[in-house]
């Protein structure tokens, strides 16, 4: 395992929520103060900033497992990302599969939601069955015993095709309940709403949180019919509901999406919902272009950040991981912010043009690099 000092760059501390100008070392896999020990390797990161690894906490990893997985290191190390959490391919039918095959091979940190539906999202030809009397209770308390350190959250979805209106309420307020006992959180699909999205923001509890907050579909969007930020997710955001952007190809539209940044109502976590659909195609393309849409929609870097950083460590209960402190895992991104035109669409046929891209020239998984443009160092 190599050292290294990187110099010259622009460094953000999620945890300390600072920036400072100051040189980065790298030893035996860590962080540390001073300079190696050893014989150690230069990076100029002169002209960039870097931050800790940037965390995707919607993903779809489970390649072959699942139609819509895709190459867990592909999709990640190019893109800044060192921890991904899969939103939900496995539920507990399944999910030791996942755990002892795409998992054992693949080098970024994967982490999981179960979805409560045993049978996980393996295919788009037929729905999942989540309503409550399909829940296998028994065996998702066993596997979040037997994988502690890996299942962080149960994953469900209330969309019309996939449960019944009568059936929506019980299944998600199950869910919740489920979800106090393992003592995780739960994160919710809502594309095309099969329930008023108020209820059940009012259902979720603190750290619950919405996914494809700004999708268009459907009778409901995050927007009342005046145009503004609905009162009931305002509401549930003071409790701490969270927010999760969580892009994917059929589940953002740009005008709602601008319409609530613009009023405030901003995304707690920005993830990619990546997947076979949108494999560095548009409209996903990858998590830095997903990142970039929200620095011209108005949000700081900071902020935009902080949402693929500092909130999601915390949600997954690894703080660490957003911290630029000695000791803390050697999980780096090296970027730069490019001005040039960037073109956005979405699935409704509406367009948007940016004006700055955040591209990664390097990222580096516990001290190892794992991914450098052709043209850096």
């Amino acid at each position: 395992m190599g050292a290294f000092v990187i110099r010259g760059g622009e460094v953000y501390d999620p945890a300390a929520q600072k920036w400072e100008k100051k040189d980065i070392a790298v030893e035996d896999g860590v962080l540390i103060s001073g300079i190696p020990s050893g014989e150690y390797q230069v990076v100029d990161a002169s002209g960039c900033k870097v931050t800790t690894g940037w965390i995707d906490y919607h993903v779809h990893y489970f390649n072959h497992g699942t139609e819509n997985g895709i190459n867990p290191d592909a999709a990640s190390f190019p893109c800044g990302v060192t921890t991904a959490v899969d939103g939900g391919s496995c539920g507990a039918a399944n999910y030791e599969l996942y755990q002892k095959s795409v998992m054992a091979h693949s080098d970024v940190r994967i982490l999981n939601m179960l979805l409560v539906g045993s049978g996980g999202q393996v295919t788009d030809r037929y729905p999942e069955h989540l309503e409550k009397k399909y829940f296998d209770i028994p065996k998702i308390k066993k596997l979040f015993q037997k994988y502690p350190d890996n299942l962080v959250g149960l994953k469900s979805r209330m969309s019309v095709g996939i449960i019944a209106p009568e059936d929506a309420e019980e299944s998600i307020r199950a869910t919740v309940d489920l979800a106090e006992e393992l003592g995780c959180n739960v994160s919710v699909h809502v594309t095309n709403p099969v329930m008023d999205l108020e209820k059940l923001a009012e259902i979720l509890r603190k750290d619950d949180m919405i996914c494809h907050i700004y999708q268009g579909k459907g009778r409901e969007t995050c927007l009342g019919p005046d145009g503004k930020v609905r009162e009931g997710l305002l509401k549930a955001r003071e409790r701490g509901v969270l927010f999760d952007a969580s892009n994917g190809c059929n589940n953002f539209d740009l005008e709602v999406a601008q319409k609530a940044v613009a009023q405030g109502f901003k995304p707690d976590i920005i993830s990619s919902d990546i997947n076979t659909s949108g494999f560095f195609l548009q409209p996903l393309h990858s998590l830095p272009r997903i990142m970039s849409k929200y620095l011209d929609f108005g949000m700081s870097l900071g902020e935009v950040l902080d949402a693929v950083t500092r909130v999601p460590a915390r949600l997954v209960h690894r703080e660490s991981l957003a911290s630029m402190a000695p000791g803390t895992e050697a999980d780096l991104v090296i970027f730069k912010v490019k001005e040039k035109e960037v073109p956005y669409c979405d699935r409704t046929g509406h367009t948007f043009t940016g004006h700055q891209v955040i591209v990664p020239q390097l990222t580096m998984k516990d001290g190892v690099i794992m991914y450098c443009q052709a043209d850096f160092m």
